[in-house]
């Protein structure tokens, strides 16, 4: 057993208004990795803390050997830039890693921050860094390749970490009744590069075998008596047909229900094959009902055509559709907002999700803002959650961005004009019972 000990810091998660309706995967994911090879290895969550003043928060936790962090979202960067900073001042000794995606987008800025990067997959990087730091040869970056590291067979991730109430709750299918929930991934990555986007990393799907999934769902209906499972994938019914039934196949042995992400494209027979397996309710991220728009993101295999016929589909099965949409995207005419209320109006979707455009760096548009009329991006990383009028109509937090006066597509719209567009179409969504 590693004498060491080391704790994964889960931030506060700020941006939700109940960060702990879901869990922190990918913290517990590689937990369990070090767990699995001996090491001390614990979790501490900051989405516990009683007060928002930071100071405070950090002088709960414990003092440890290594300190590691997940930044998979953009907007939990300077949380854990801070938290990391306040406990090396704490604790000199300490020694700090980092991975995930914006890691992997910022390496650069986050070596600066870190004793150690995580570049790519940590299934053996963060072990790396225990043994090399004991040796005296830790790193400044650590790099891994996805296609070395597969997720075919891994671990299943150790939710003994968390306590039970941070495992299951009725929440995550409270539109459904009263159904124990849980989430996981049965596929990490995707294959598509849309411009606005970072979580295709790797940009392949990597899908776990059938047995590992059948595995995990035992697990989870043995030991916390779950009866649904929020699939988090990118994608999760898998474009090609022979996996995307081995997967559905395997969910159907467990006998629960479940609701994931997918894409428009998905046919007719996959998604019967989804309803035979339990699947309530797929959410589309459409992002936008404008076919030019469409285009500019790197979209175009998506068109307005394809989506009415999936919806339609899912009606036909008795399949739940929610429709994703970001407003602010570039490409959007000042009439995006009744096109979008119009489009919605047509095809009846059951539920909608509405996000402001974040220039998520590492994107396409975010590398190259003068081809998509950007003149100004916010650097403030707390601003890069994406969330704007998603919970009540005072929060702003989103929209760290700002259009040039003109466009290569015209007079764009402003930073006010996005805003209203975007209350409007969530004032709609709510009229229509359409958002939980």
């Amino acid at each position: 057993m590693n004498k060491q000990s080391t704790l994964f810091v889960i931030p506060s998660w700020h941006y939700w208004i109940d960060p702990l309706k879901h869990q922190p995967y990918w913290e517990v994911y590689y937990a369990t990795h070090l767990k699995d090879k001996g090491y001390n290895i614990g979790l501490y969550d900051m989405r516990d803390s009683d007060t928002k003043d930071l100071k405070v928060a950090v002088e709960n936790i414990p003092e440890k050997d290594f300190y590691f962090y997940w930044i998979f979202k953009t907007g939990d960067a300077a949380e854990i830039y801070a938290i990391a900073d306040l406990l090396k001042k704490r604790y000199p000794n300490s020694i700090h890693a980092a991975g995930g995606t914006h890691v992997d987008m910022c390496p650069d800025e986050c070596e600066s921050f870190f004793d150690s990067i995580v570049v790519g997959p940590g299934e053996t990087a963060f072990c790396r860094i225990i043994e090399d730091n004991k040796s005296g040869n830790i790193k400044k970056r650590y790099t891994s390749d996805y296609k070395e590291t597969q997720f075919r067979d891994t671990l299943i991730p150790d939710r003994s970490f968390l306590p039970t109430e941070k495992v299951v709750n009725n929440k995550i299918f409270s539109q459904y009744g009263d159904i124990p929930g849980t989430l996981t991934y049965f596929s990490r990555g995707c294959i598509f590069k849309c411009a606005y986007c970072v979580y295709n990393v790797p940009n392949q799907l990597q899908v776990r075998t059938p047995e590992s999934i059948k595995n995990e769902i035992m697990y989870f209906k043995e030991n916390y008596d779950v009866k649904g499972i929020l699939v988090k994938d990118e994608i999760a019914i898998h474009p090609n047909k022979k996996i995307s039934s081995a997967t559905l196949n395997a969910i159907k042995d467990c006998d629960v229900v479940w609701r994931g992400q997918t894409i428009s494209i998905a046919s007719r027979e996959q998604l019967e094959l989804a309803k035979d397996s339990g699947c309530l309710e797929l959410s589309v991220g459409i992002e936008t009902v404008d076919d030019n728009v469409m285009k500019m993101i790197d979209k175009q295999w998506q068109s307005q055509k394809k989506i009415e016929s999936f919806i339609s589909n899912c009606k036909d099965l008795d399949i739940k559709v929610k429709i994703c949409l970001i407003l602010g995207l570039p490409g959007e005419g000042h009439d995006i907002a009744k096109k979008t209320i119009d489009f919605l109006g047509k095809v009846e979707p059951d539920y909608i999700s509405v996000s402001g455009f974040c220039p998520l760096p590492g994107s396409t548009i975010y590398r190259n803002p003068e081809k998509y009329g950007i003149e100004y991006i916010d650097n403030n990383w707390n601003n890069h959650s994406h969330l704007l009028y998603r919970f009540s109509d005072e929060e702003e937090v989103g929209l760290p961005f700002r259009y040039k006066n003109e466009t290569p597509w015209g007079k764009p719209l402003s930073r006010d004009q996005i805003k209203e567009g975007i209350i409007e179409v969530q004032a709609w969504g709510r009229e229509n019972g359409m958002l939980y």
